[in-house]
């Protein structure tokens, strides 16, 4: 692996707390925080939470994907959810509109735990969803394709 081409030194810039309330959709809260605080590179360090509703995609295995699996249609899960545990990255796609990448555990009402690429609509937040971001500097998350793997990718700039 040529380290330098997938890596690069940054910096935490500053630490942005709080919460997405009752009935919100999550990706578009956590959207609404980056865009007030101008975030456009970052990681999501936690969140936890509840969700009325919860839409995600996973890895299924695929000999016509590329590596060998391709991703899932999208999967809707029925709450009361409880959102165990959530982490991501924040970046832009290729043509510089916000990226989120976020990969979730929730647990339904018989503790049957569910998890993977949360992707738009369909998350709307029961309770609460309680979240840390770190933005960071000095580093970029770009969003491209990805000729080895065949997916849309970060790339570290």
């Amino acid at each position: 692996m040529n380290v330098r081409e997938h890596t690069k030194e940054a910096n935490i810039k500053r630490v942005i707390v709080g919460r997405i309330p009752r009935g919100e959709d999550l990706l578009t809260g956590i959207r609404e925080i980056c865009e007030e605080y101008e975030i456009k590179n970052g990681y999501i360090t936690g969140l936890l939470g509840s969700l009325d509703t919860g839409r995600f995609i996973y890895a299924i295995p695929n000999e016509e994907g590329k590596i060998g699996f391709v991703y899932s249609d999208s999967v809707d899960v029925e709450g009361p959810l409880e959102l165990l545990a959530g982490q991501g990255l924040i970046g832009t796609e290729d043509n510089g509109n916000l990226s989120i990448h976020l990969h979730m555990l929730v647990s339904d009402k018989y503790m049957r735990v569910f998890g993977g690429h949360f992707v738009d609509g369909g998350n709307r937040v029961a309770a609460t969803a309680e979240i840390v971001i770190h933005e960071i500097e000095n580093a970029e998350y770009k969003r491209e394709f990805d000729n080895q793997t065949g997916f849309k990718l970060f790339k570290i700039k």
